[in-house]
Formats: C-alpha cells, sequence, structure tokens
C-alpha cells in the first residue's frame, strides 16, 4: 500500500538541502521577557486552578470559559497564534470531542494512565484536524476513539519487561491475523481490549465496503513491526535503510488516520497524508534523540549526534516540500491548516534544541535561540514546565475535562 510513497519520500530526502531553516522571524530579549512573564501568569492560573481541584471546587462552564480565555490570550501573545488558528484549535467542537474522549477512555478502562491518555489524545486531535479540513463533522466516532487507543495499549503490550520476547512475537502475529479479519482468541486481559477496539472499528466500517481501512491498519502494524531492527546492533543497517523504516511507521499511521476518520481516501489525499505523517515522525525523533541514543534506538538523529544539526535542517527543509503538497488533500480551511501546522513544526524544532542544548553547537543554539519566543535559559530553568511531546494545547484541554489534576510537568510548549 504505501511502497510506493516510501520510494517518494526518501527521494523527497535526499533531495532536502541542509541550510538552516527558513523561520518566519526573531524575537530580541526585551520580547522574550514579555512573553516569559506572560507564560509565568498563565503557569500560575493552571496551578490556581489545580488547587481549586484538590479541595474539591468543581469546575463549572464559566471556570471553563475562563480558563479558555486566558488559554487563547496566552498563545495569541506569546506563540503569536492567529485568530484564525485559534478558532480552529479552540473551538467548542473540538473542546467537547477532548471532553468526550476522557470521559469515554476512563469509562471503557478506569485503570488507564493519564499519559495513555495523553498519547491517544493527540492521535484525536490530527484526526479532529483532518475531519476540519475534509469538511467533515468534528466529533468523537467509534473509529477514532478506538484507533486512538489502539497503540497505547500494543505499545504498553510491547514494552511490558514481565512478558517474554516470545509471547510478544505470538502477539504480533495474531494481532495481524485480527486485523486481517480473522477469529483470534485473546490471550490475556491486554490482547483482549485490543481486539475490542478493532470491532468498534468493524462495526463503523464493514470490511466488505471499506477494505482501504483495514490494508491502512495491516501497513502501520507491519511497520512498527519492522521498526524493531532499529534496535540492531550499530552498522547492522545502512542511513537508507534507517530512513525508510522511519518514512513508513509515520507515514503509515497518518494514512490510517485519514481512512478512520473517511473511510476512504484519493491517491492524492494518500500521498500527502503519508508525507505529513513522515514528516511528524521526524519531528517525533528529534525531540527523542537522547532518549533513543541511551535506549540504544538507531534513528537518523540517534545514530551520528556530529551530523545532528544538518540532519534537523534537512528535516525542515523536508517538511516545506511535504506541505507544498497540502493541496491534494483537498476539503477547505487549507491555508489555516496549513499555516498551524507550519507554525506548531517549527515551535517543536526550536523546542528540541532548547532541551538538549549539550548536543549542538553554540553558534546552532544561538541561531536557533534567536527564533524562539522564549530564551533557552527560561526553557531550561522552568524544563519541569516544559515536556516535549505530548503537546501544550492538549494538556491545556485536559485541564478543562479532566477531574483529577494533571501533573505540573505535563505543561508544555510546544503547540503540536
Amino acid at each position: 500500500m504505501i511502497q510506493k510513497y516510501l520510494e517518494d519520500y526518501a527521494v523527497y530526502w535526499r533531495n532536502s538541502e541542509p541550510r538552516f531553516p527558513l523561520l518566519n522571524r526573531k524575537f530580541n530579549f526585551s520580547d522574550k521577557q514579555a512573553r516569559e512573564r506572560v507564560l509565568d501568569q498563565y503557569l500560575e492560573s493552571v496551578k490556581t486552578l489545580r488547587k481549586k481541584k484538590q479541595s474539591g471546587h468543581t469546575f463549572s462552564a464559566k471556570d471553563e470559559r475562563h480558563f479558555l480565555d486566558r488559554t487563547r490570550n496566552f498563545l495569541c501573545h506569546t506563540l503569536d497564534f492567529t485568530t484564525d488558528q485559534l478558532d480552529v484549535m479552540l473551538s467548542p467542537e473540538t473542546t467537547e470531542v477532548c471532553r468526550q474522549f476522557a470521559t469515554q477512555a476512563r469509562q471503557f478502562d478506569p485503570t488507564i494512565d493519564f499519559k495513555d491518555i495523553l498519547q491517544a489524545g493527540r492521535n484525536v486531535w490530527i484526526m479532529n484536524g483532518l475531519q476540519i479540513v475534509l469538511g467533515l463533522p468534528v466529533k468523537l466516532t467509534p473509529s477514532i476513539f478506538a484507533y486512538s487507543l489502539l497503540y497505547p495499549y500494543t505499545d504498553n503490550l510491547i514494552d511490558n519487561p514481565e512478558i517474554t520476547s516470545f509471547d510478544k512475537m505470538i502477539f504480533s502475529n495474531n494481532f495481524h491475523k485480527r486485523l486481517e479479519g480473522k477469529p483470534i482468541k485473546p490471550n490475556n486481559p491486554s490482547e483482549e481490549i485490543i481486539y475490542s477496539l478493532v470491532a468498534m472499528i468493524e462495526e463503523e466500517f464493514p470490511r466488505a465496503d471499506y477494505p482501504g481501512v483495514y490494508q491502512s491498519l495491516l501497513a502501520i502494524h507491519e511497520t512498527q513491526t519492522n521498526s524493531v531492527q532499529l534496535m540492531l546492533p550499530e552498522g547492522t543497517l545502512s542511513e537508507t535503510e534507517t530512513l525508510k523504516i522511519c518514512l513508513a511507521k509515520g507515514g503509515a499511521s497518518v494514512i490510517a488516520d485519514g481512512y478512520l476518520v473517511a473511510g476512504t481516501l484519493t491517491k492524492e489525499q494518500e500521498f500527502f497524508l503519508f508525507g505529513y505523517g513522515a514528516y511528524l515522525q521526524l519531528l517525533d525523533d528529534i525531540q527523542d534523540v537522547k532518549e533513543d541514543g541511551d535506549a540504544g534506538l538507531k534513528t537518523l538523529f540517534s545514530k551520528n549526534h556530529e551530523l545532528l544539526e544538518m540532519k534537523i535542517n534537512q528535516t525542515w527543509w523536508f517538511g516545506d516540500q511535504v506541505m507544498q503538497g497540502l493541496s491534494l488533500l483537498g476539503g477547505q480551511h487549507l491555508e489555516v491548516f496549513g499555516s498551524l501546522m507550519q507554525k506548531s513544526m517549527d515551535l517543536f524544532i526550536i523546542e528540541a534544541i532548547a532541551q538538549n542544548p549539550d548536543l549542538y553547537s553554540l553558534k546552532y543554539i544561538h541561531e536557533m535561540e534567536a527564533h524562539s519566543p522564549f530564551s533557552f535559559s527560561y526553557i531550561q530553568k522552568q524544563k519541569s514546565q516544559f515536556a516535549p511531546y505530548h503537546g501544550f494545547l492538549l494538556t491545556a484541554m485536559d485541564e478543562v475535562v479532566f477531574d483529577t489534576c494533571v501533573p505540573e510537568k505535563e505543561v508544555v510548549m510546544a503547540a503540536g
């Protein structure tokens, strides 16, 4: 399903220049200080809200409006999001989807971890964005709910040290058969949950009518299985092989997002969504470069720190090529969607460098810091309040919908 797209985007990567990104604006020292004061005020409002929750305060509709207004003000005056972008990100529909997802996730599994809801919720946001662009109602469908939860559960099973490698291999084979539609009996409670999520998708999208849905699910399962090769000893994989594994994993994931939102896609839509997902995967790998290196995971960025700056630049230009194909997606609000994605991705890269300054030259740090709305020293000082990867907006929305307190470390800078 994805092989042709993989080859095309591998060419995109090879053709992407290693020169410094064309980031939009620079911030002087006084400008950064002003924005840091606004962020400090916002963090204080979050702390106040959490204290009210701890004391048993009921979060009313008025409290919600007040908090969302503060969130809009913060995003506008520190990160320069436009009114149009904020109307999309903080619309009543997306707020309601976030609320419904958190509630349904806990009803589905009362023991689910907060971090797993965050991971799944990030995918819900991506799929809601696709609903907006494709002109579909913004709502939490059974397939969005099920697909977004599938991979925290499968990841947790694969990462569980108490499960043997042999049992994990059996699960992977059985999960593949279940995605093919074969009747498979679960071997443990985790598998039972995973297979029930697949059943939710089958109820919304009958296999006979929507074959692309299941082809896309099989594609992401196969790419995730192949990604195990990234744990092989250094030198086992060439850089091209490593690149293709990473691109395939991200690209297949977002093609599946598209199918589980729309049921069917054109080849043009598949092509764009593959590239968009591949770009998101590369950005994730940049954020996780230190953790991946420590864990022995060989991505494009963790394999060779000497070329890290060049590869980050190359990733930005790769993403620029991807986003130029946005019109292939069709639909509506493309300009707002594109500008929102570009801003979020720029912040993502800047934050990754701020969080790991020891991996970069002083010259590169200074060049990137000039485009950051906050000084890198401020970000490092507030590191417990800046957690990359989950996304600031998602955490802000969780403040609205969760009854229990969110750990303070989950307040983050990244908008994507």
